[in-house]
C-alpha cells in the first residue's frame, strides 16, 4: 500500500472529435447466390450419333459458334433426292404454264404440278431444318462447363450435353429476406455484396422483388444486379448480401 501511494496517477488519454450530422440505415444480412444473366443446360433436340465435339470443357465460345455435329449422312441423301424431285418439278411446271396459255391442257393439271412443287420444296425444307437441329451451335457468348460427350457416342432426344454460362459484364444475385424487410424495399435500392475472398464489398441494384412470399419461411426473393461482375464470384458461389432494413435516419 506504501509503495502504491508514493506512484503517480495514470495519465489518461482524451480525443475530441466534432459531431456531424450523418445519414444511417439499419441493415441486415442474407445470403445469396449469384447467377449468371443467362445460363442454360445444352440439350440435342433429336436423337443421333455424335459425329465431332468442337469445343473443350471451361472454353469461352462467340455466338453461334459450333458445338457439337450429329451424324447427317443419311439427312443429306434424302435431301439431295428432294433437291431433285423439287427441280423435276419445277421444270414440269412452267411447261405446263407456258402450253396453258395455248389451252392444250386444262388448269386443273397446272395447279396439281404447282402443289407438286410445293411439296417438294416443303419437303426440302424440313430435311433442311432436320440437318440445322442436328448442328448444335453455342446462342450466345458464354463459358463451356464440363461435358462428357465424344464422338461416336449416341444421344437419345433431350439428352444434357453440357451448360452454358452466358460471359456478361453483369450477373444477378438472388437472396431472400423476411417479408417485413421486403415490404420497405424498391427497385433500385443499393445492395452490397461480400466474397470470402474480397472484404472490399461489390455494389449491386434490386431489380426484382417476388410477387409472394414463401408461405413456409415467410420470405421474400429478392434479385440484385452486379453491374461490373467481370471479375467477380463465379455463377451459383454463395455470397453475403448487406440489405437496408429500414428508412434512413
Amino acid at each position: 500500500n506504501a509503495a502504491a501511494a508514493s506512484q503517480p496517477e495514470p495519465m489518461e488519454s482524451v480525443s475530441v472529435a466534432v459531431a456531424q450530422e450523418r445519414s444511417h440505415r439499419q441493415s441486415i444480412t442474407s445470403i445469396g447466390t449469384v447467377t449468371a444473366i443467362r445460363s442454360i443446360t445444352l440439350q440435342n433436340e433429336v436423337p443421333g450419333t455424335v459425329r465431332q465435339v468442337h469445343f473443350t470443357s471451361g472454353q469461352i465460345v462467340e455466338r453461334g459458334a459450333l458445338l457439337i455435329t450429329l451424324d447427317v449422312s443419311v439427312e443429306l441423301a434424302e435431301l439431295k433426292e428432294q433437291e431433285a424431285r423439287a427441280a423435276l418439278a419445277e421444270t414440269q411446271l412452267k411447261r405446263m404454264e407456258s402450253v396453258a396459255h395455248n389451252k392444250a391442257i386444262s388448269e386443273i393439271e397446272v395447279d396439281r404440278a404447282r402443289a407438286e412443287l410445293d411439296v417438294a420444296l416443303a419437303q426440302v425444307a424440313r430435311n433442311t431444318a432436320v440437318i440445322a437441329r442436328k448442328t448444335i451451335r453455342a446462342p450466345f457468348r458464354s463459358r463451356v462447363g464440363i461435358s462428357d460427350v465424344h464422338s461416336g457416342q449416341y444421344l437419345n432426344e433431350g439428352t444434357p450435353l453440357t451448360t452454358l454460362q452466358g460471359v456478361d459484364d453483369s450477373a444477378y444475385v438472388d437472396f431472400a429476406v423476411a417479408q417485413q424487410v421486403a415490404a420497405v424495399l424498391k427497385n433500385g435500392d443499393n445492395v452490397a455484396i461480400f466474397t470470402a475472398s474480397e472484404s472490399k464489398p461489390i455494389p449491386a441494384k434490386i431489380v426484382a422483388i417476388d410477387a409472394r412470399v414463401d408461405s413456409t419461411t415467410r420470405n421474400t426473393t429478392l434479385r440484385a444486379k452486379i453491374n461490373s461482375a467481370t471479375n467477380g464470384p463465379a455463377p451459383g458461389a454463395s455470397v453475403r448480401v448487406e440489405v437496408p432494413a429500414g428508412p434512413s435516419r
